[in-house]
């Protein structure tokens, strides 16, 4: 720097270079200090590029999660990665064709649909290993007969996609001794080993006495051996196993309420809102009663009996609760009414058959 004969400073060009640097450090110290705020994110510092989404750590123990972006990987690849259980009908299964079936797989289908997605990508894993499939960023959704478990961190759950609730089944010849859980207090009980049903049996049945069964089979044989006096189960599984053990019936539905849900990790809150939105669309059509009576419908005899003293209507072909309501009750509008009524003898509002007989107000 040096000064003027009119008194005005100028700088050499080594000054010019000097301030230069000074500013350019001030920058980029100011730069990697407020990076957290900036409206764009630094490279990383171990040579790799910047990442579309960041990781965080599951706090329920080892797998990490990718916390955002996963619908926009979702509609960049075109495949929508659903974690299910193998062999878990009629949620998921492979049909006689060799080809992926279900309800919930159906399910799946509609979500991937409505979220831009052109195909869907099963993958298979027991049912308490899907959590940290999801976590660990391995699949985009679990939809695998998963009720909202706020115990199973790391997760957002979607609205409910099916109603349920647990059944009571017995030997048929048994079916006018043990008609209700009441009939049950100090008699052995058998569950899968599930913890929601273990829950219910202990806080319904004084003084049951429980097995607990898992693997492939042994719940239904305990009742048809006459090991367990009733089987407690959920009957979107119910409705299925029982065709293979025709000596058991249902005698009561819906012992308590539940919603399988789908699961997305935690922080994706576009994704959750697309998946909501698709199944709201998807179960207030005439489509999705369709899907249930395809895959969950069943019968039991017990509830084709008239029933003394009750007023009541025998169920005909084509029948729906807002079809009876209509025509008995004088307003579609009252099927709720009909379905309150009816709960223990039907398992779903959707699900009513010929012959069935119902409670009328």
């Amino acid at each position: 720097m040096r000064k003027t004969e009119a008194g005005e400073i100028r700088l050499t060009l080594a000054g010019k270079l000097l301030i230069f640097l000074v500013g350019l450090g001030i920058l980029a110290f100011a730069g990697w200090t407020y990076r957290d705020r900036l409206p764009f994110q630094l490279p990383s510092l171990s040579g790799g590029g910047s990442t579309e989404t960041a990781s965080t750590p599951d706090t329920s123990g080892g797998a990490t999660a990718t916390s955002a972006g996963v619908l926009t990987r979702i509609r960049e690849s075109g495949t929508l990665r659903v974690g299910m259980e193998p062999d878990a009908a009629p949620l998921h299964f492979i049909n006689d064709k060799k080809q992926e079936d279900g309800f919930d797989f159906r399910i799946a289908g509609v979500i991937a649909q409505g979220i831009g997605a052109k195909k869907v990508e099963v993958v298979e894993e027991d049912y308490e290993k899907l959590p940290d499939l999801l976590r660990a960023g391995k699949i985009d959704l679990i939809i695998a007969g998963f009720v909202e478990d706020p115990s199973i961190q790391g997760i957002e759950w979607s609205d409910g996609y099916l109603e349920f609730g647990l059944c009571m089944i017995v030997q048929e010849g048994m079916v006018g001794s043990l008609k209700s859980p009441a009939d049950l207090a100090g008699k052995r009980v058998a569950i899968y080993d599930d913890p929601a049903a273990e829950r219910w049996v202990k806080d319904n049945i004084p003084n049951a006495r429980i097995s607990k069964f898992s693997g492939d089979d042994g719940w239904f044989e305990a009742v048809e051996k006459g090991d367990a006096e009733a089987l407690i189960y959920d009957y979107p599984f119910a409705a299925v196993e029982i065709k293979e053990h025709p000596q058991t019936t249902i005698v009561k539905y819906n012992l308590n309420q539940s919603e399988y849900k789908v699961g997305v990790p935690k922080g994706n809150y576009d994704l959750i809102y697309e998946v909501n939105k698709s199944l709201k669309q998807f179960l207030a059509t005439p489509q999705y009663a369709d899907l249930m009576r395809e895959y969950l419908a069943s019968s039991s005899a017990v509830f084709m009996k008239p029933i003394p003293g009750a007023k009541t209507y025998t169920v005909k072909a084509g029948d729906t609760l807002s079809k009876i309501a209509a025509e008995r009750l004088g307003s579609q509008d009252r099927w709720k009414e009909l379905w309150d009524l009816n709960r223990d003898r039907v398992a779903n509002a959707n699900l009513i058959y010929p012959k069935l007989v119902l409670l009328m107000p």
